[in-house]
């Protein structure tokens, strides 16, 4: 019941923003017909491409065929290549794909790592190099980190390509850069969550039983630190997706990225107001997803989301 009220409650957000991408992107200057006819094209020729593709309709009637389009997928049609938008978005979502769910996936497990020695040698050597490395991440672009990777593993160590998407050693470099942030991220969270909760008395009483540190770390204050962390992993999911458009540019990756990039370019509204649209769709089902971890590592917002009846969008 309750992941079924989540999604009756996100049904009226999904409206609103189908409603902002349509009409935020029918507003972007340019007329999608006269590109599409080219500059030699008269005026009778833009005027039939326009009422071919229906652009000579009023906004409300566009809209409502575009409302349609998510339930039919065959009226959803890309002005620039005439293929279905659902053929487009499922062509290059699979790439987007591996790069941000490689990416928070390394981030997640080298900054939970790194956290939890640096928060067991607080002080050390150790945690001044992860503080070092750390703030660089956090701090470098997407954009830079991705040409210094490209010069040095690409060009001049030639161990990996440095462009494409042929092979999964294409795939390497992406997801290294991409995952320099929310190992960041992670290591400096989970390092502070661990020494806030390290001197709890639960902690104690799981250490007078008996077990051992490394137990006690893992099976308990790891667990209950992790809950804000799961979060962040959600909000640094939707960031990657929603920045593929520079990572995907850097490394030559036909992604939904570079897809935006040439239906902005082209202006195709349908591919742009669509991959709007799910994009938002993904942001809810993610946040629904850390809501459900968060209560399975923290059984107290069980509680919460029982007594409210639901929890946050």
């Amino acid at each position: 019941m309750y992941v079924l009220r989540r999604f009756l409650v996100a049904i009226p957000t999904l409206l609103a923003v189908s409603i902002l991408a349509f009409w935020f992107v029918d507003m972007i200057p340019g007329d999608p017909a006269a590109k599409l006819a080219g500059n030699m094209a008269t005026n009778e020729e833009v005027a039939a491409i326009r009422s071919h593709l229906g652009l000579d309709q009023s906004p409300i009637a566009r809209y409502g065929l575009f409302l349609k389009g998510v339930v039919d997928p065959e009226i959803a049609v890309s002005y620039r290549t005439s293929r279905p938008v659902v053929q487009e978005i499922g062509e290059r979502l699979p790439k987007t794909l591996i790069v941000a769910l490689g990416g928070l996936l390394l981030g997640i497990l080298f900054g939970v790592v790194t956290g939890v020695i640096c928060a067991l040698r607080q002080g050390g050597w150790f945690d001044a190099i992860v503080t070092i490395v750390t703030l660089a991440g956090i701090s470098m672009p997407i954009y830079w980190l991705g040409l210094l990777c490209i010069w040095l593993f690409a060009v001049e160590l030639r161990w990996l390509p440095a462009a494409g998407a042929a092979t999964p050693w294409h795939f390497v470099l992406p997801v290294i850069v991409v995952a320099t942030r929310p190992a960041a991220l992670f290591s400096r969270l989970v390092t502070a969550n661990l020494l806030e909760v390290m001197g709890k008395d639960y902690l104690d009483t799981a250490r007078s039983k008996g077990l051992s540190e490394t137990r006690v770390i893992v099976r308990h204050a790891l667990r209950n630190s992790l809950v804000a962390a799961v979060s962040v992993a959600g909000v640094q999911f939707g960031g990657m997706l929603g920045g593929s458009v520079v990572t995907e540019t850097v490394f030559g990756i036909p992604g939904l990225g570079r897809l935006l990039v040439e239906a902005v370019g082209s202006s195709d509204y349908p591919v742009i107001q669509y991959c709007v649209l799910m994009f938002a769709a993904v942001f809810i089902v993610i946040n629904l997803a850390t809501d459900l971890i968060g209560q399975w590592l923290d059984p107290r917002t069980r509680e919460t989301s029982a007594a409210t009846g639901y929890g946050r969008i």
